[in-house]
């Protein structure tokens, strides 16, 4: 079991000495003498928790910046699901490590991803030494009836196939929406969830628009009809929820689902603003996430916590809401506890996912408060080591075999464009 001394490190305000022993904080003192395998002087440096991105597609940083300027659903149909269609699993596999390489960079340990060839992501996850959930989405709403059948037996054969690595991977259920899936497949996925005591992760209520085909449809908002088809629990993980009523709110209190704010994307395609605060006031547990690249052009943490804490500000009309103290709470501890997973606080015991950041940089500069630099100061650069699990993930901002990463993506990139006939912008 490798033992990691941290040297004068910045916590909590203080200089103190953490030792580290396999995957979990061992000791936080004023001063820690012992026997260790790596010491690492951090002088200058402080410790913060690791970022959790709860909702992203991460392959499709392959179609960052292939469509601009539409709204969801004109942005699906005519520029996304068409070239989703031509993506094979070395691209999905090449396309995950290279965005878990900008993730890492940017101080994120932890992805929740929904997208397809699960099992290629799973890999990546577990070469590149991040958390992460992985599922398999299928959508049928205009399948034939032995299709749907197909979908299913999948979806039911990756559940039921080896975990690359259960300490860092969790195998979740991905229903991607009330609008691409029917009501037959929403409940098999309800069903399902509940057999493997699952997490099930949907989009709901991202756009107006949705909301209104399903109350034209269903006679009831998207979360009424999931309470209704009983998709909902406390493993149930809500993404975007930028358009919810006040019954949807008290459904979501009830049943503790957790929400996953994307606020960059969610402003990017004109779906709205969350109702960050009013959300926080009722008690329901909020999580970020960066959702994909091709509707955020990012997958930093950094940014997404900046934009939250301003549209928090905005949207409720009040410079008091989005404290940066909730906001990082969010990208952090929310995220580790949604997952079950005893990590997300710099403590004793727990478990040793955490960030690194350089206090001479200039943005990290001067410091009357170190979050609130982190929110609305700090980026990428200013995050020197990352830690997941207590092994060290990136060392001096290098993470081990990155020049592969991005050569491997550039060709796979190459070829992409060619399949896609140079449909892309």
């Amino acid at each position: 079991m490798t033992k990691t001394l941290l040297k004068k490190v910045l916590h909590n305000g203080k200089e103190v000495d953490i030792l580290i022993e396999g995957k979990k904080f061992k000791k936080i003192a004023e001063e820690i003498k012992e026997d260790v395998d790596v010491v690492i002087d951090c002088k200058g440096k402080a410790i913060e928790p690791a970022f959790y991105n709860c909702h992203t597609h991460i392959p499709m940083t392959l179609l960052k910046g292939v469509s601009d300027e539409k709204d969801l659903q004109d942005w699906l149909e005519k520029d996304i699901f068409p070239r989703e269609a031509k993506m094979d699993e070395n691209d999905i596999y090449i396309a995950s490590k290279f965005a878990i390489l900008e993730m890492i960079k940017g101080g994120t340990v932890f992805c929740n991803d929904m997208y397809f060839f699960p099992e290629k992501i799973m890999q990546a996850i577990n070469e590149m030494k991040i958390r992460g959930v992985v599922s398999k989405p299928e959508l049928n709403i205009t399948y034939t009836k032995e299709e749907f059948e197909e979908k299913k037996k999948k979806v039911l054969e990756f559940m039921n196939s080896p975990n690359l690595n259960e300490d860092r991977i969790i195998k979740g259920i991905s229903c991607h929406s009330v609008y691409t899936l029917s009501e037959e497949f929403l409940k098999f996925y309800s069903d399902l969830a509940k057999k493997h005591n699952s997490f099930l992760h949907i989009h709901a209520c991202e756009t107006k628009k949705e909301v209104d085909d399903c109350i034209a449809k269903h006679s009831c908002t998207p979360i009424k009809y999931l309470e209704d088809l009983d998709l909902l629990t406390d493993k149930t993980i809500l993404a975007h929820c930028v358009h919810l009523g006040p019954n949807d709110m008290d459904i979501i209190k009830k049943h503790n689902c957790k929400i996953i704010h994307c606020p960059t994307s969610n402003s990017k395609l004109r779906s709205g603003m969350m109702h960050f605060e009013e959300l926080l006031k009722k008690g329901i547990t909020i999580t970020l996430g960066t959702d994909g690249s091709a509707s955020n052009n990012s997958l930093s943490m950094l940014e997404e916590m900046k934009v939250c804490a301003l549209n928090a500000k905005i949207e409720s009309n009040d410079p008091k809401a989005g404290k940066v103290e909730d906001v990082f709470k969010a990208a952090t501890l929310n995220g580790a506890k949604t997952f079950g997973i005893d990590a997300g606080v710099i403590e004793e015991g727990k478990l040793a996912d955490f960030i690194l950041l350089d206090l001479n940089h200039y943005l990290m500069l001067p410091n009357y408060n170190i979050i609130s630099n982190i929110i609305y100061s700090a980026q990428n650069e200013c995050i020197t080591d990352v830690f997941c699990n207590g092994e060290h993930i990136m060392k001096n901002r290098k993470v081990e075999g990155e020049e592969k990463i991005i050569e491997d993506f550039k060709r796979i990139f190459d070829d992409f464009k060619k399949k896609c006939n140079n449909n892309s912008k």
